[in-house]
């Protein structure tokens, strides 16, 4: 019996069509890879359009082994405080309250929630990120795995790889990425571990440097700016700085809003902001309860730690807002309103 074989069917492409389709093809590849080489791969657009500080909720505290959960109307109250001047938080982790940040920045009409996971192997806060990410598509806008865990020894790379492979194959369009101090960036051991993410996140604090005083404010300045420079060197990511800044206190050792007003206006007036480089202001509100936490795995005085913030923790801003751009309003995109349950 004779075997039956398809029709064979022939396309003709004339040559000159298909020299056309060839000539952008490589012109595409070639673009690619030179933007690459450029180190042109841009910040998602709404992180480019967004004003960020990092937040924790003032409703959450952790003291000893007792976490009291942030609140959605706690959280509603911080973030009518920050909206005149920012449209965009970063949270630390997905759980015990915090996990509601993007579904209160949604009704405010924020632009964009990058948010955080504190534990890489909780399958809780996964979880709330991917539905959060589902339902606020155009507002969830990347997620930080980890903060400072790689430092602390509190997890492994494998863990933070484990966790945005799991995020990535759920949420493929998804920007994740985890956050370290920028000295593990330029360690080599690290760099192909950082360079498999979609952008960095580092946290760059003149601060905690032995030559570091309060009044050596431009050189801390400097010294992020020298750190970028080295980064972006370094790798072909976009970057936005999760943490710097300079706390306002205590008093006792030369800390003073004032300080902190000045340092965030050399950074702003020296920054060079671009389509690939960006930073966040750190952080919302000053957190009483972090230098007791902070002394349970660093020895020594950890006061300063409290004032990190440039609100009050009775919401009242600090003097370093006062010459910072009222934000206007800008049209709250569509699809960031909540998608009906499937």
């Amino acid at each position: 019996m004779p075997t039956l074989l398809p029709p064979k069917i022939t396309i003709n492409i004339p040559e000159c069509l298909l020299a056309l389709l060839i000539t952008v093809l490589l012109s595409w590849i070639v673009s690619f890879q030179q933007a690459r080489a450029d180190n042109k791969i841009s910040l998602p657009v709404s992180i480019q359009e967004s004003r960020f500080i990092a937040y924790t909720p003032r409703s959450f505290s952790i003291k000893g082994e007792k976490v009291s959960p942030g609140t959605r109307s706690g959280i509603r109250k911080d973030l009518e405080i920050l909206h005149p001047y920012f449209n965009g938080v970063i949270t630390y982790s997905a759980i015990n309250g915090v996990e509601h940040v993007a579904e209160v920045a949604s009704n405010l009409k924020y632009r964009s929630v990058i948010m955080g996971i504190w534990d890489p192997s909780s399958e809780i806060e996964i979880n709330n990120v991917l539905q959060a990410f589902h339902k606020y598509p155009d507002l969830v806008s990347a997620v930080v795995v980890g903060n400072e865990g790689i430092y602390t020894k509190r997890y492994t790379t494998v863990d933070v790889q484990q966790a945005i492979i799991r995020i990535k194959k759920m949420a493929p369009s998804l920007p994740v990425t985890t956050s370290e101090p920028f000295y593990l960036y330029l360690t080599p051991e690290y760099s192909d571990f950082f360079r498999s993410h979609d952008l960095l996140m580092p946290n760059i604090h003149p601060v905690f440097e032995k030559w570091f005083t309060p009044n050596k404010l431009e050189d801390g300045v400097s010294m992020v700016l020298n750190i970028i420079k080295e980064l972006q060197t370094a790798y072909r990511l976009p970057v936005l700085i999760k943490e710097t800044g300079l706390p306002s206190g205590e008093a006792a050792q030369g800390y003073s809003q004032a300080g902190q007003a000045r340092f965030w206006n050399e950074l702003t007036n020296r920054f060079p902001s671009s389509p690939t480089l960006g930073f966040a202001y750190f952080e919302a509100f000053d957190t009483p309860w972090k230098p007791a936490l902070m002394a349970t795995e660093f020895p020594g005085n950890h006061t300063k730690e409290a004032y990190w913030g440039l609100y009050t923790t009775t919401g009242q801003a600090k003097e370093v807002i006062t010459p910072l751009p009222r934000l206007k309003d800008h049209p709250h995109p569509p699809s960031t309103t909540p998608k009906p349950a499937q």
